[in-house]
């Protein structure tokens, strides 16, 4: 970033936050004229990314407009390598320092503020990843991780090592890796309130993996349903429900949500007209469509069109 304007830093770095981790309203915590720089390193590991981000002092807040406006459903876990930054978690204000670790969730609130120059290691995983790793995790939420729990350091080990090894990693070195943070990432399920993924439950976990995959690869099929999903999993629509839960709202909601989501992409980067979309992701009604699209996002789909005109 030190190439671009110093007037156009802070813009480029609210860019980068929304597009490598989520959308925040940010502001600067001194005089627009005040020195800043932000940099992020960003790697895949399998369905997840991992990045190393260093940035100067500012704050930012997530409230629940960037939350219905956004089209990225994960969860993220960050530990701090140097620098302090402070976190509103249920109304009290915490300080994290060096050695310090966090996971949240993208669908909850709240606001930061980076104390001073900061450099951290965020993991972002998605959402169904995170349901079969973390089955017992609360919806929208934002927790801290006890410096004493030994599977959080373990985890914060290897993310420090894949940083630096990533760039140059093999093929099937990085998905070697992306399956052993997969399972680094399952003892934090105590911290969620559970007593961690038991062997016994794995299949079920397994089919929950499965069925999201699914849901996601037939979006754009109007008789998709938890029936047909059961059938094609060879499960019945109890077991099916069974293997869902966890996702904080009913299987149609989730599908609905996901429908959304691609058809608020079609209108925002593609050409066609709103009925078109609306009809290729299984929304028949155009004011059923309208409706559920203004709840979701907080603007119509046809003012998001113009808009983006």
């Amino acid at each position: 970033m030190s190439e671009i304007p110093l007037r156009d830093r802070f813009g480029a770095w609210c860019e980068l936050l929304s597009a490598t981790h989520l959308a925040f309203a940010v502001d600067m915590v001194s005089g627009p004229n005040q020195e800043f720089a932000a940099d992020v390193q960003e790697n895949r590991l399998g369905a997840m990314s991992l990045l190393r981000t260093s940035v100067f002092p500012h704050r930012g807040r997530r409230t629940r407009r960037q939350v219905t406006a956004n089209t990225r459903d994960v969860i993220g876990l960050h530990f701090i390598e140097s620098g302090r930054q402070a976190v509103e978690l249920d109304d009290e204000r915490v300080i994290l320092a060096p050695g310090d670790a966090m996971i949240w969730d993208g669908a909850a609130t709240g606001d930061y503020e980076i104390l001073e120059p900061l450099t951290k290691t965020t993991l972002i995983v998605p959402r169904s990843l995170a349901a079969t790793a973390l089955p017992s995790y609360r919806r929208s939420f934002v927790q801290t991780l006890p410096r004493d729990h030994a599977p959080t350091r373990s985890l914060i080990q290897v993310l420090s090592v894949l940083n630096d090894q990533l760039p140059t990693m093999a093929d099937g070195a990085r998905e070697a890796s992306a399956l052993l943070v997969t399972e680094l990432l399952r003892p934090l399920n105590r911290l969620q309130g559970g007593d961690g993924p038991e062997r016994a439950r794995w299949p079920a976990l397994q089919l929950r993996e499965r069925v999201l995959d699914y849901i996601d690869a037939n979006l754009d099929d109007t008789k998709l349903c938890p029936n047909m999903i059961a059938t094609a999993h060879g499960v019945s629509v109890r077991t099916l429900y069974s293997s869902v839960d966890g996702l904080g709202m009913s299987l149609g909601s989730y599908i609905r949500h996901r429908r959304l989501a691609r058809s608020h992409d079609d209108l925002l980067f593609g050409s066609e007209p709103v009925a078109v979309v609306a009809r290729r992701w299984g929304f028949a009604s155009p004011a059923y469509f309208s409706r559920v699209f203004r709840d979701r996002y907080g603007i119509p789909p046809g003012r998001l069109r113009r808009q983006r005109g």
